[in-house]
């Protein structure tokens, strides 16, 4: 989810269609943007982050800190084919939402 992120997309997509379990959670995006993944290297508490005041879902799991953290680089990332969300599959979610009568948070 984080490398999926780090691309910057505007729409993601996880789906559990699979017969093995490499298959079952895939998860594409339309990010284009190479990305960074870093961990926190600094412990921390409750004082050190806050909620988000915007979070861009309702589930409320993006934070901000309050001081700067040290963060140890992971990996460069660069968007893959297989990570990526066609137009067909673009479509298709919009299809979909749109016979539940459901609108993703980004329109």
């Amino acid at each position: 989810m984080a490398k999926a992120f780090s691309h910057r997309p505007s729409l993601v997509s996880l789906s559990d269609e699979g017969e093995s379990l490499s298959d079952k959670l895939r998860l594409k995006h339309n990010g284009v943007t190479p990305g960074y993944l870093y961990a926190v290297s600094d412990d921390i508490d409750l004082d050190d982050v806050y909620p988000h005041p915007h979070p861009a879902n309702v589930g409320r799991w993006e934070w901000l800190t309050n001081r700067e953290l040290k963060l140890e680089l992971i990996e460069q990332t660069i968007v893959t084919d297989s990570e990526r969300l066609t137009d067909e599959d673009i479509a298709e979610i919009r299809r979909k939402q749109k016979e539940r009568g459901e609108e993703s948070f980004a329109e």
